[in-house]
Order: C-alpha cells, then structure tokens, then sequence
C-alpha cells in the first residue's frame, strides 16, 4: 500500500511538472521571441499570442509586425497572420531531423524616398540569424500562404505603390533531404499576381551548398495593365500611358561564376496619353515621341513591341549588350514578335566556362 502511494505521489508530482512546464511554455516563448526579434538593429518587433502543439513538434507565433523604428513610414517592414516552426515529419522518417516553416499572409514592404531618410530596402544577415535562433533546426521546407509584396514612396511625386499579391509559393529539400542525381536539387516554386491581378511565376532549382550560386530560373508575369503602374511611371519618367499591356520571360542559368539566359520583355498596344491633351508643351514633345518609337517598333500584324536581351558573363557583373538589344528590338518588331512564352533553351550545361 505504502509503495503504490509513493508511486501514485511521484506519478502526480511528474505530471504536475509537464503540465506547469506545458501552461508556461507559451509565456516564454513570447518573451524569448519578442526578445531575439528585437536584437535586429533599428526594428521594433511585436507579436501577439504563441500557440504550442507538442503532439506534432511545433509552435506558432501569431500577429507578427516588425516595424523599422526612428523612420517616417507607416507600414512594417514584415507582417505576418501566423508564422509556424515545426519539424519536418517526412523528412524525419528519412532519417534526417530537419524543421519546417509555414509563413500564412506575410506582407514585405520595400519603402523608397527620394530624400532617403526613410527608406527601408534592405535586410541586415542579423535577420537570418533571429529566425535560426527561433527554432533550434535547419529548416528544410518553407511554405508561404497569400504573401504579398509591396514596393512603395510614400515621398514620391506621384506616390506609388507596385506589388505582387496572393503571393503562394514552397521552397523544398534546401537540406538535400531528398535523395537524387541531379546536382540541382532543391526547388523554389511561386506564384502570385502583379497589380491588375496579372500572372506571375516563378522556379528556381538548385543547390544550396555550390560554393558558387549554381541555378536555373525561369519567371514570367504576362498581360500586365500598364496604366496601373501609371503613378510609378511618372515618377521616374513623367509618362502618362493610356493603352498597353507588358509581359516579361526570363529564363537564366548559373554555375561556377558564370552566369548565361535571356530576358523577354514584351508591350502590347501601346498608347501614351494624346500629347494635344497636355499643357506643357515640352511634356508634348516627349510623350509624342515615345508614341511615334513605340508605333514605329510595333510588329503590324500583332501591335507587339518585343526584344530579347541575352545575359552572360560574371555572375558578379552579367554583361547585357545593348547593341544586341536595339538590335533585338528592331529584328523582331519589322520581322516577327516573340512567342509570349519562356523558350526553356537555357541550360546550367551551356554556360561556357572558357568564355
């Protein structure tokens, strides 16, 4: 009798334990969060509540908003609804102890100011290292749900805001996890929409551990409004665009510090605004002529302007020529416009590593 109470005692003593550590853990992770957050240099962190889910090996971090403190600018730099870490259970049946992280409606806000005294462009490697000391694994899958990506001046003459929406994208096996042949093994695959709900994609493979960049990409965002991007326009080159549609392909390989590919970017039915509209005759002259080069260079049959602009060289310094581009430009506006499609001609193998 005496041993089954000591046993019923140390039993409940031990549960007690787990469930105080349990309704505490939360609390702290909080804490440690916000703290590690706040370590970034010139970013104020916040987060709201954390959830912990030890029956899958994972915790939440909810309302995340960290914001770039003593700078004029009114929206974050990163928000997010929900960021979860937890381990990768498929890759733990491998053999390979490896984390996950699943990122619900991040928003990124890259702010620009002609003056440059509130800017936010760029992210210290001190935000890598927040996130890795967030969770003590080497994250293997990144997920991303309903993302967006904003580019703005609040300063700007006009103002303006570009950005990719419903932003949807999955990077995986960055651990190599997956056992394959290919050298490239690694995968990045996105999609979103640009403004006027216009199609964007994007994939990347690669290897994570080249000690040289070694990839292949191809993107594209097709049949892009342009008079959305009007207040963008005029702020870096006063045009009005009343009519057009802009497409762009890319596809580019990389290895050993040689880089090789292409760019494609297309205009569809162009109009600028009717100079006779403008009151300043200086601001007439310049749209009139961009109006006159543009019909000029327009493939009759199709009312496309295209070119392809070749990519090699560097990687630190891809050399585009831009003779080959106006060259490009009038080729296939008088001869033929381009397929609006990427080519997939583009081989991390066709890089000359004698050039």
């Amino acid at each position: 009798m005496l041993r089954s109470k000591l046993f019923f005692g140390v039993t409940l003593a031990i549960l007690s334990i787990f469930i105080g550590i349990r309704l505490a853990l939360p609390y702290a992770l909080h804490r440690y969060a916000e703290y590690r957050l706040n370590q970034i240099p010139e970013y104020q962190a916040q987060i709201g509540d954390i959830k912990v889910h030890l029956w899958r090996g994972s915790y939440t971090v909810e309302n995340i908003n960290l914001k770039k403190i003593n700078k004029n600018i009114p929206v974050p730099f990163f928000a997010a609804q929900a960021v979860d870490f937890q381990i990768e259970w498929r890759a733990l049946l491998q053999g390979a102890l490896v984390g996950q992280i699943t990122i619900t409606k991040p928003e990124i806000n890259f702010v620009t100011d002609p003056s440059g005294k509130n800017e936010q462009l760029t992210m210290d490697q001190q935000w890598q290292q927040a996130v890795e000391a967030l969770f003590p694994l080497n994250f293997n899958t990144i997920v991303i749900h309903q993302g967006a990506i904003h580019y703005r001046s609040y300063a700007g003459d006009p103002p303006f805001d570009i950005y990719l929406k419903e932003v949807n994208a999955q990077v995986s096996n960055l651990r190599k996890i997956e056992k394959t042949e290919r050298r490239l093994s690694s995968y990045i695959k996105a999609t979103g929409k640009g403004m006027d709900n216009s199609p964007v994609k994007l994939e990347i493979a690669l290897d994570p551990f080249a000690s040289k960049p070694a990839f292949k990409l191809n993107a594209s965002i097709e049949k892009m409004t342009v008079p959305t991007a009007n207040d963008f326009l005029h702020h870096y080159t006063k045009l009005d665009i009343q009519q057009g549609y802009f497409s762009l392909y890319v596809e580019v390989a990389a290895a050993k510090g040689k880089i090789t590919g292409y760019a494609k970017p297309m205009i569809k039915d162009l109009q600028v605004i009717d100079p006779k509209e403008q009151t300043n005759p200086v601001k007439a002259i310049y749209k009139g002529a961009v109006q006159v080069v543009a019909k000029i260079l327009e493939n009759e049959e199709q009312g496309t302007v295209a070119t392809k602009i070749k990519i090699h060289g560097e990687i630190e310094d891809p050399e585009v020529n831009i003779w080959s581009m106006i060259g490009n430009l009038l080729r296939h506006a008088f001869i033929q416009a381009l397929l609006p499609q990427i080519d997939h001609s583009v081989k991390v193998q066709d890089i000359d590593l004698n050039r």
